[in-house]
């Protein structure tokens, strides 16, 4: 145990002298949160229109004027090849839309914005056809009382002649029943309620525990591999493997030291999501400081396990788009339910896939210890198996034996 806990000191000694290894371990990963916090936590930039030849139009009232501008068609072409707006709306019959195009994103705004009003468009034109079918009943209602009015003045003029065969006939025909009022429709409202989350959860709140994640594995990996690597290109990893302490020592050792400082990262981390950038979460967050707490230490194993396949800095960090950017894509943070069963089979081998399921269950979905253990089981064997893969892995290289 003396030489486990003298090996973790060397380490912590180590780190705390690099300043910049400090910095890149605690800050960097708050900066670029506060960076992807600005990005999909804004709210969604409302789409530049216009609209031209609307001075005669009967849709102008669907297009309110602080959506649409209104141009003459000569200013709206220069505008969108200017790329002042997004697309302008021609409202000459029939409608057309003209569409800047070079932005998907921009389109699809674009087009949710028309098709409000081409929704307001179609409930005029229903309105208008009502107000025409309402005239020509009141025409044919006018012709039907000038027929009344008619047939009243021969029946007054038949009663002088002959009053009691009309009177017989008139209580032999029918009686009409007055037809009933419609009755006014009640007003029918939608009520909305959320299983998880609510109508304030935006981009961010949604991506936050993936991209915590991600962050925590890719900077603990970059830094542990690297450090890692230092201890083996100069020499110190030689001189351990020949002196008594064992290879779990080393390993243990390793772990411990750099631990202190996982520990460290993963509480700022969770605290200035949590209480600086606001993140939704309706779980403890004792819970989501665990689930980042164990993540670290599988990034760390991870990155110690491959960093003994590398000669330098720069073939670790070549590890990163074979290791790094597959969990990215497949961590959750992208629906993956569309792809091939062997890529999902993929996903569930990458220790992030487990992290973001477990701290959406935690923030989002407000659950405890039942609905996180598993993964949080699964990413502690991840670390477990690392760590004995490096024991083997350095014993083969070691120059003497126990």
């Amino acid at each position: 145990m003396r030489n486990l806990f003298a090996m973790a000191r060397r380490i912590i000694r180590q780190i705390v002298r690099d300043r910049r290894t400090l910095a890149l371990l605690i800050i960097a990963p708050l900066l670029i949160l506060t960076l992807v916090w600005y990005i999909f936590g804004a709210k969604t930039a409302e789409p530049k229109l216009a609209i031209i030849h609307y001075e005669s139009s009967d849709y102008l009232s669907a297009f309110k004027k602080d959506d649409y501008q209104r141009m003459s068609a000569l200013q709206a072409r220069q505008a969108l090849a200017d790329k002042e707006i997004d697309a302008y709306i021609d409202l000459k019959n029939p409608v057309s839309v003209h569409l800047e195009g070079s932005d998907p994103s921009r389109n699809g705004l674009v087009m949710n914005k028309v098709q409000q009003s081409m929704q307001k468009i179609q409930q005029i034109n229903v309105t208008s056809m009502k107000n025409q079918l309402t005239d020509v009943i009141k025409a044919e209602q006018k012709g039907m009382m000038v027929q009344q009015q008619t047939i009243r003045q021969m029946t007054e003029a038949m009663q002088r002649y002959a009053p009691g065969a009309l009177a017989q006939i008139m209580q032999q025909a029918p009686k009409t029943s007055q037809p009933e009022e419609p009755k006014t429709p009640e007003k029918v409202s939608l009520d909305v309620s959320y299983l998880h989350g609510n109508d304030d959860l935006n981009t961010f709140d949604a991506f936050g525990p993936a991209m915590v994640g991600i962050f925590v594995f890719l900077f603990i990996f970059m830094i542990g591999g690297v450090s890692f690597l230092r201890e083996r290109t100069t020499g110190t990893l030689d001189r351990l493997m020949a002196s008594p302490i064992k290879n779990y020592q080393i390993i243990g050792g390793y772990m411990i030291g750099f631990g202190l400082f996982v520990i460290v990262q993963s509480f700022v981390l969770t605290c200035y999501i949590a209480y600086v950038l606001n993140i939704y979460n309706v779980g403890n967050l004792l819970d989501v400081l665990i689930i980042v707490f164990i993540l670290s230490f599988s990034a760390l194993s991870l990155s110690i396990l491959l960093s003994t396949f590398a000669s330098n800095e720069l073939q670790m960090f070549q590890f990163i788009p074979l290791v790094i950017v597959p969990q990215v894509f497949l961590s959750g943070l992208f629906p993956i339910d569309t792809l091939p069963g062997w890529v999902r089979a993929v996903g569930n081998l990458m220790p992030i896939h487990y992290s973001t399921e477990a701290l959406r269950n935690i923030m989002i979905r407000g659950t405890g210890f039942s609905g996180w253990w598993f993964d949080a089981a699964i990413l502690i064997l991840f670390s477990v198996v690392f760590m004995i893969i490096n024991i083997f892995a350095i014993r083969r290289s070691r120059p003497v034996t126990d």
